[in-house]
Formats: structure tokens, C-alpha cells, sequence
């Protein structure tokens, strides 16, 4: 088919040389085809052209709003997900939700973090639900503890001066009454 297509450029000395135009007659149907070809392919690349400007265009907002709405997180960080598209490697990617990704993963953190965090620690306190739970933790964690006994019972101080046994039988009477008592 090229070979039909390929006229050939007549030398000076070769003028009586047959030139072919593959199915065409001559060189005027071959321009006047060329010419309807040319206009039907501009025609079709304007139009693909609208076509892919409305679809892009619908697409990238239907999409936006349906990401929000499968991720609602998303309207915190919308400008920094809208940053990271814009720095994406490749324009025509526009995955949002990788850029989404990216975003939280810098501004996640563990719970040792956010413990340490005053910021956290200030809003968890501004709770009264959360401020009376760790109080009754702590005070239940108190409670719990055995304190040791520094005087007799009742509190109050003896009036005279502590019994010294002076012999192992006496101690061990003395002990005899103390465990009894308690």
C-alpha cells in the first residue's frame, strides 16, 4: 500500500513518466481526499479534546467528594492533601488517597507520644469525665495500700515508759499480748 501511495518526483530528463496516486485518478482527488481526512481528524481531536475537559474536570470533583465522604477525616487536612497531589511525582496520578496517607503519617503519633504531649494532656484534662477517672484511679490506688502502724490503737501516746522485759519468759508474754489484741 505505501508503494501505491508513493508518487515518484519526475528526474529533468524523465518527463513521460507515469506518476501513481494509488486508488485516486490523479493528484487533485488525492488532495481533495487528503483535505476531508484532514478536516474529519481536526474535528475529532476538538471534540476529544471538550470530552476529556468535562470528564477530567466532573471527575476530579465527583472524585473529591466522594473521598470526603469515604474518608471524613479528610476535611482536617484538606489543604495539606491538596499540597501533597500537587507535589505528586506525576500529575495524572492525583491519588488522594496515598497523599491522604501521607498526611497522617506525619501527624499521627503513638500513644507514648501523645502522653507526653501537653497539648494532649491539657484537652484530656479540660474532660470532667476523664479528670474525675483519674482521680478515683489514684485515689483507689491509695486506698489500697497497707499503711504501716506507728502507734497503739486510738492514736494516743502512752503516759509512761515503754515496758522493757528483762527476760525471754516476759517477751515472749508480751508478744502473746500484742498478737492477741491485733
Amino acid at each position: 500500500m505505501e508503494q501505491e501511495q508513493i508518487s515518484s518526483i519526475p528526474a529533468d530528463g524523465d518527463k513521460n513518466t507515469e506518476t501513481s496516486y494509488g486508488k485516486f485518478k490523479s493528484a487533485e482527488e488525492l488532495l481533495k481526499a487528503y483535505n476531508a481526512l484532514e478536516s474529519e481528524f481536526t474535528k475529532r481531536s476538538q471534540k476529544l479534546k471538550e470530552l476529556e475537559k468535562t470528564v477530567e474536570g466532573k471527575s476530579l470533583a465527583d472524585k473529591a467528594k466522594e473521598f470526603a465522604r469515604k474518608y471524613p477525616i479528610v476535611e482536617n487536612y484538606a489543604e495539606e492533601v491538596a499540597e501533597e497531589v500537587a507535589v505528586a511525582e506525576t500529575r495524572e496520578k492525583n491519588n488522594l488517597e496515598e497523599a491522604l496517607i501521607k498526611v497522617l503519617s506525619r501527624k499521627i503519633k503513638t500513644p507514648d507520644q501523645m502522653a507526653k504531649d501537653e497539648t494532649v494532656i491539657e484537652k484530656v484534662l479540660s474532660e470532667d469525665s476523664n479528670r474525675d477517672y483519674i482521680i478515683n484511679k489514684y485515689l483507689a490506688q491509695i486506698n489500697d495500700r497497707q499503711v504501716p502502724v506507728a502507734m497503739p490503737a486510738g492514736g494516743a501516746m502512752p503516759v509512761r515508759p515503754p515496758y522493757k522485759p528483762s527476760s525471754i519468759k516476759e517477751a515472749g508474754e508480751l508478744a502473746k499480748m500484742i498478737i492477741e489484741k491485733l
